[in-house]
């Protein structure tokens, strides 16, 4: 049976008074009244102090596979956002499972985000950021509560119905650039403007790399240019797409700082032209200020939220 299977979940040992341990103790009479397939992630989440637990090799593997599969249909499959909101995350934990050890990432972490918005998820390495940019991106998935972008509960829908999502809702911006050393500026940004299906919303390419005075790498290769003009071919590739969010993942972490306000001030003024709702990740404080809200994340939970009334643009920062 699987109550007398999830025994082996906890490997248990004598109680002490020390505090920084790796394991739970649950008795038989918790695992049967308590846990189910349904609820074990919640579970988890009521073990306080641990962020490692043992597992036997069997059950991580069911583990697993079920967190790597669209959840299955329930009351919460069809919630929408509140009004205003664009992004929702409501009571999320995440675990990842290497070997058969538990290892909780984000632990009960809800937030809101408002169509148009500026923000910043800003936090050190290790603290959880990166990971909740991948579950609200849908590039990954909560192992529990909702995710409720753009109307739609991520973590019900199939991989298939995620990248599609993905494709019609969001762009991407990553450190590395990503960027296809084959073709030109012009045609990588070309490749953004190919994803969106929508006419109406398609944009005019020339006349993006004449705003942002990008003309001169528009028939250069990659590796004809310098990191930050690849970097602001990247931001260009997204914003070709003129999709509803823009997701990015450090996209100054390789910069040095003079490029990294260019970079920033390209951000800033899509934000405020287009109504892009941009999300990026930092570990750079000197740049709260450009940001309409920053959400600060440490050890896997939400610590503070700060709002600036009056984002100030990039380039009136006094970087350290």
């Amino acid at each position: 049976m699987f109550l007398d299977k999830i025994l082996k979940i906890f490997k248990k040992k004598e109680k002490t008074s020390e505090k920084n341990t790796d394991e739970v103790i649950i008795s038989k009479k918790d695992i049967k009244e308590k846990i189910t397939k349904k609820n074990v992630f919640n579970f988890l989440d009521s073990s306080e102090g641990t962020n490692k637990i043992s597992v036997d090799r069997s059950i991580a593997k069911k583990l697993r596979k079920a967190a790597n599969q669209k959840r299955p249909k329930d009351d919460h499959i069809d919630l929408k956002n509140n009004e205003e909101n664009i992004i929702e995350v409501r009571d999320v934990s995440k675990y990842y499972l290497s070997g058969n050890t538990v290892t909780r990432v984000l632990k009960n972490v809800s937030m809101e985000i408002k169509k148009g918005e500026f923000i910043l998820i800003f936090g050190k390495s290790g603290g959880g950021k990166s990971t909740l940019l991948n579950l609200i991106s849908g590039l990954d998935r909560p192992s529990k509560g909702d995710v409720i972008v753009c109307d739609t509960n991520l973590p019900y829908l199939s991989d298939v119905k995620l990248t599609l999502f993905r494709r019609e809702n969001v762009s991407f911006i990553f450190q590395n650039y990503n960027l296809l050393q084959n073709l030109t500026g012009y045609d990588n940004v070309e490749t953004g403007a190919y994803l969106q299906k929508n006419k109406d919303k398609k944009l005019n390419l020339d006349d993006l790399f004449k705003e942002f005075e990008m003309e001169e790498v528009k028939d250069k290769y990659p590796s004809q240019m310098s990191g930050g003009q690849q970097q602001r071919i990247s931001i260009l590739r997204a914003l070709a797409k003129n999709a509803s969010i823009i997701f990015a993942d450090e996209p100054t972490g390789a910069l040095d700082s003079n490029t990294s306000k260019i970079v920033l001030s390209y951000l800033f003024d899509i934000n405020k032209k287009y109504g892009t709702t941009i999300v990026m990740v930092t570990h750079d404080p000197s740049i709260e200020p450009i940001a309409d809200k920053v959400v600060h994340v440490k050890d896997g939970k939400i610590t503070d939220i700060k709002v600036n009334k009056k984002p100030t643009h990039p380039k009136d920062i006094v970087w350290d």
